[in-house]
């Protein structure tokens, strides 16, 4: 066959091709009106595509006006692309859907090709999600007040009772009271945060870790910070959040007098202990929520460090230094040489 010689592109071959895109395609003129639609758009509508060939575009998109839709159809040039969700309805139907529109000349007349996709069940998983924020708000309400305030009071009356009385029962409810703290405060935490990050810019990579080595309860431990100022781009706030809670890991770890050790490698960073490691068929699992291989840990901490990863569309693997110890490290980052 000559690979030079034209090709008869029937209207029926030109349908197969555009029902193959798996998405509904309008196709509509100066006038508004449709041409041409596809079974997938009419599917939308349960009604055949003759049916809504010749129907105008503000019929089946009220967003559209048609006192508006001259300067709608103006303000496009050719060849350009534009994308909006929105709903079109038609047959007592509302359907949300996303829409790719494209105004092409053919001989010298302008059309405007569309693509249509329905996005329900996208915006279901939406108003789910939006649901279930909701109700962390109210956790996070819970937690903070009808908690924290009755620890608050036992804590207080402990400290009135230390003044008279001296005994080892104390101490063990004083300890039982710090550990009720770090739960509460952990699960507050992981209810206000989320997977989303602010706004991103350079921050110095010494500078987060030793504001977030300040917050952590680490008397006997060492930091070992980089060599020089390595910065990357990320939220200073979650990225100072991300430390703390690794920090805390290490000490829960490998002990109140442990090593913490944080270098860059080439595409991120990483936070390392000199502790016993965490065995391999194990480490799948530390990211678990409640997930925890020591009496003292919550299991929250590191659900936290993984939610600010994603949020900033790194990723995160744990391994092991080769002098053992545990090691997390970061990859995906963005360096700056600002």
């Amino acid at each position: 066959m000559d690979s030079g010689s034209p090709v008869d592109l029937s209207p029926e071959f030109l349908a197969e091709m555009v029902e193959s895109v798996g998405v509904g395609v309008g196709i509509y003129g100066r006038d508004g009106r449709y041409i041409y639609v596809n079974q997938s758009y009419a599917d939308l509508f349960d009604v055949p595509p003759e049916e809504l060939v010749g129907k105008t575009l503000w019929e089946i998109t009220p967003e559209i006006e048609a006192s508006r839709f001259d300067s709608y159809w103006d303000s496009f040039d050719d060849d350009e692309t534009r994308t909006a969700e929105t709903v079109h309805k038609y047959n007592d139907r509302e359907i949300p859907v996303a829409t790719v529109t494209t105004q092409r000349s053919i001989d010298g007349t302008p059309y405007h090709f569309g693509t249509i996709k329905e996005i329900s069940e996208r915006r279901a998983r939406e108003r789910e999600i939006m649901r279930q924020n909701e109700r962390l708000e109210s956790f996070a309400s819970v937690v903070s007040h009808d908690l924290r305030n009755p620890l608050n009071v036992a804590q207080g009356y402990l400290d009135v009772l230390r003044e008279d009385i001296s005994r080892d029962e104390l101490r063990l409810v004083d300890n039982a009271l710090d550990r009720m703290d770090v739960l509460i405060t952990e699960l507050l935490e992981l209810a206000q945060s989320d997977s989303e990050v602010g706004e991103t810019a350079p921050v110095s990579i010494p500078a987060v870790a030793e504001e977030a080595w300040r917050n952590v309860d680490t008397p006997e431990a060492v930091l070992h910070a980089p060599d020089g100022d390595p910065r990357v781009v990320a939220d200073e706030t979650r990225l100072q959040q991300l430390f703390e809670n690794l920090f805390r890991n290490a000490v829960e770890h490998a002990g109140s007098d442990a090593h913490v050790t944080i270098d860059t490698v080439s595409d991120g960073f990483y936070v390392a202990d000199d502790g016993p490691g965490i065995p391999q068929d194990k480490r799948e699992r530390v990211f678990e929520t409640g997930y925890t291989t020591t009496d003292r840990g919550t299991g929250f901490g590191l659900s936290i460090v993984q939610q600010i990863v994603t949020g900033h569309h790194w990723s995160i693997q744990v391994t092991e230094q080769p002098d053992g110890g545990a090691r997390f490290e970061i990859t995906g980052v963005e360096f700056s040489t600002e």
